[in-house]
Formats: C-alpha cells, structure tokens, sequence
C-alpha cells in the first residue's frame, strides 16, 4: 500500500530529544548479528496497547524525556504511558487544557498535543488506537539505534499514518485513567539472577555488587545504561573472555569495574564477563531510570 492510499494520523511538529517508531522487536536474527531490539519498557508498552484494544505488536513512538508535539489529522484515541508528564491538548478553536499522561484521550482532527518535561520517569509510549502503519525491516518497525536497522528517528514534518493492529473490535475503552506502573522511590531495588561469569570476580567484589549504591551515569542509552559506584568490581579471573552472546538485562563488568546493563539495542556478543542478568521487570523499569537515580541490585 502507498502513502497516497493509506490515512495520515498526525504529523511530528516536534520530537523533542529522541522519538523513536518501536515494537516489540524482531527476533531469530541473532545468528545474522542483529539483536531483537525493540521498546525498552516492555510492559508499558504492553499496557498501551492492551488500554487502547490494540494487538500487542502494534508499533507505538518512544519519546526520550518529553518535548514531542504533533497534530492529528485523523479522529482517534491516545494513551502516553511510562512518564508522569504534563501533555497540553489542543482542540480545534479552543483553548490549549492540561492533562497528564496516564489517561486515554480522544482527539478531532486539528487537535494538537505537546509532551512536557517528565516529572517521573525517563521513556514515554505514545500510542494510538490502531498503531502506526510503518514500514518493517526483518518483521519489525523497531529502530535499533545501534545497527540503524528500521525506521529513521522522527523529524518535525514527519507524516505518521493510521494503523489497523486491532484486537477487540468495536471498542470502548474500559478505563480513562490507567494507575503509573513505576512508583516513584529514592533508591530503585533491582532483582538480579547472579551468572553467567559470577565466578569471575572475587569475593569482596559479589559483595559490593550486591550492597553497594550505584548511581545512573548521564552516559546511558538504548545500547547501555551504565552505572557508577564507589567501588570497581575486582575480578578473580583476569584472563581474556572469549566473547560470548548477550541478552537485554545482562550486566556486563568492563575493565573499569563499573556496571553496564545492556539495553534492547545492546550488542548481540560482548566480551566482558556477565556477573549478573535482571529480571524481566527489572529489565523494564531499567528504562524509566534518570542519570543520577539511585540503585541496587538484590539477588531474585
């Protein structure tokens, strides 16, 4: 299908730091080099989709921090899930009203909206009733910012178009305001299975892994977020490590001693020894950490 012949559903007026097309990823394609990529929230994005009646591989936008604006050109429903952040709704000929993410919102044509700055929380689920119609690379509309496989990052004047990834038909949404999965707290505890390479590091070092506190480093993304703690971890073993698959959640030990837990675009083979993997929920609120967050690892 041309673009002439499907139906626009809004166009990027801004996409402020980051907006990025994902879904939940493209898998089998390790042996190729390429990792699954796809949303780094997973069970926000699961919720977006399941509050709107959409299919649970319906591609959504991933907004970095806030600052994204656009304006619909279809009549629809939308939910911003994953922040708390103000969102400014404008309908056609009325004055601009706040409202929050959290909520299912029903918009006309002409309607704008622009994301605030997140008060909580670091990535943003934008979606839409129906989904976003894109184009696929390897069966998936994700953009992995490591490989450059999938849609380019958006850009204002970007055209995005209505989907048809519909699970309940007709439907009425059952809630208008969906309670925040991610509560706000003044240390994130993360649950940890130690290994594969525990055995790696000394003693001391499993101890401090475990007990210290680690704060989220400014230089973290997609591929990584790395940690920093008052303590490098020493290894027991200082031979080389043949270079090993990866998986989102693993946390990888560098040659610095400082924690890197790898994100969905994470490299498919590292090098590094893997002291510990994060649970899958743990994986997920991963996403939501801000540089200089405070965090834990606690043995699931």
């Amino acid at each position: 299908m041309t673009n002439h012949e499907k139906t626009p559903a809004l166009t990027i007026l801004n996409p402020g730091i980051m907006a990025l097309i994902e879904d939940r990823g493209r898998f089998g394609y390790a042996g190729m080099g390429v990792t699954p990529s796809g949303c780094f929230d997973r069970m926000s994005y699961a919720r977006a989709n399941h509050v709107l009646g959409n299919s649970q591989d319906a591609p959504m936008v991933e907004i970095l921090h806030g600052g994204f604006e656009a304006e619909f050109s279809c009549t629809t429903s939308f939910t911003i899930l994953g922040t708390r952040a103000p969102v400014e709704v404008t309908y056609p000929g009325k004055r601009p009203r706040m409202e929050y993410t959290q909520a299912v919102i029903d918009v006309v044509p002409g309607t704008t909206i622009k994301l605030l700055g997140a008060e909580a929380g670091m990535r943003a689920y934008f979606a839409i009733r129906g989904g976003f119609d894109v184009e696929t690379e390897l069966g998936s509309a994700s953009r992995d910012t490591m490989s450059n496989l999938g849609p380019a990052p958006l850009q204002a004047g970007d055209v995005l178009y209505a989907g048809s990834f519909v699970e309940e038909d007709p439907w009425v949404p059952r809630v208008r305001s969906i309670p925040p999965v991610w509560p706000q707290r003044s240390q994130e505890l993360l649950t940890v299975i130690l290994g594969p390479r525990s055995q790696w590091f000394t003693t001391n070092a499993i101890f401090d892994f475990l007990w210290q506190e680690y704060i989220v480093s400014g230089n973290s993304d997609r591929i990584g977020v790395r940690l920093e703690g008052p303590k490098p971890l020493k290894r027991a073993v200082t031979e080389e490590l043949a270079s090993e698959g990866t998986v989102r959640g693993a946390i990888q030990i560098p040659a610095n001693g400082q924690p890197v837990i790898f994100g969905p675009d994470h490299p498919v083979t590292g090098g590094y020894p893997v002291i510990a993997v994060l649970s899958a929920r743990s994986a997920d609120r991963v996403a939501q950490l801000r540089p200089g967050d405070s965090v834990r690892f606690a043995v699931r």
